[in-house]
């Protein structure tokens, strides 16, 4: 076997691409195990599960890239890290023609009815572009982790005092008005309505209805610190409301 661990310093990728990447990168002929995250915590524990957490993983910061393979020989491992490099610069979009918005600004001229950002960005950007996208009257889900729990309450304040949800920090499922934000499942169409700390839980309370032929009206995830004494629930409150008037 051999084990190779690349840090790439200050390089951020979405943990959804990523996700697929480690995925598609697994199933290459010759490679025992793939991982390919940004370097959280709780990524270095997901390395840890497969032996691939070297004392290099372990000093990576969360805004590092963690490139760690375990391949049956040199070869195998020359072939993946090529992969890997090619993925993580093939373009996601399929359609080419397809212009993408660089900014708040020009996204909002071409969806004058958009009412909700999806925010996946280094944490100590998080509340930058959460603060943009509730300026302009914006809800915002955060599927960025690592934002201190000062920045949370600054942007949850600020949210109930313009009527709007913030969803997050790390927040990795909603269900808004059918439409899956972050990871989830595709559940029916109901009448009854979740807000959760934890999208695990959101995710398998919903799959439970769904499974019983039921369906969900809305789902609202907080991220898993709102509950803390500091944030006091704010959005957990708030949800509750929302869903009283849906």
């Amino acid at each position: 076997m051999t084990v190779t661990v690349i840090i790439r310093k200050d390089t951020y990728r979405d943990s959804v691409i990523l996700m697929r990447l480690s995925n598609k990168v697994a199933e290459l002929d010759g490679v025992l195990q793939a991982g390919v995250v940004m370097g959280t915590p709780t990524n270095k524990g997901f390395l840890k599960a497969l032996n691939l957490l070297t004392e290099d993983a372990r000093k990576a910061s969360p805004n590092d890239l963690v490139i760690a393979l375990d391949t049956q020989d040199e070869k195998s491992m020359a072939h993946a890290l090529s992969e890997v490099d090619r993925l993580l610069t093939t373009r996601i979009s399929k359609d080419d023609s397809k212009i993408v918005p660089k900014t708040l600004e020009s996204a909002l001229r071409d969806m004058h009815d958009a009412n909700l950002v999806i925010i996946s960005v280094p944490g100590i950007y998080a509340k930058r572009e959460a603060l943009k996208a509730l300026r302009k009257g914006l809800n915002v889900f955060i599927f960025s982790s690592n934002v201190s729990l000062e920045d949370e309450l600054e942007l949850k304040q600020l949210a109930l005092e313009k009527g709007l949800l913030v969803m997050g920090p790390d927040c990795g499922t909603a269900i808004i008005n059918n439409i899956v934000l972050g990871f989830g499942n595709v559940v029916n169409q109901g009448n009854i309505g979740i807000v959760a700390a934890a999208g695990t839980g959101l995710q398998q309370v919903s799959v439970l209805i769904h499974n019983e032929g039921f369906g969900i009206s809305q789902a609202i995830g907080t991220g898993g610190n709102d509950l803390s004494k500091t944030i006091g629930g704010i959005m957990m409150i708030e949800g509750i409301k929302r869903l009283e008037q849906d």
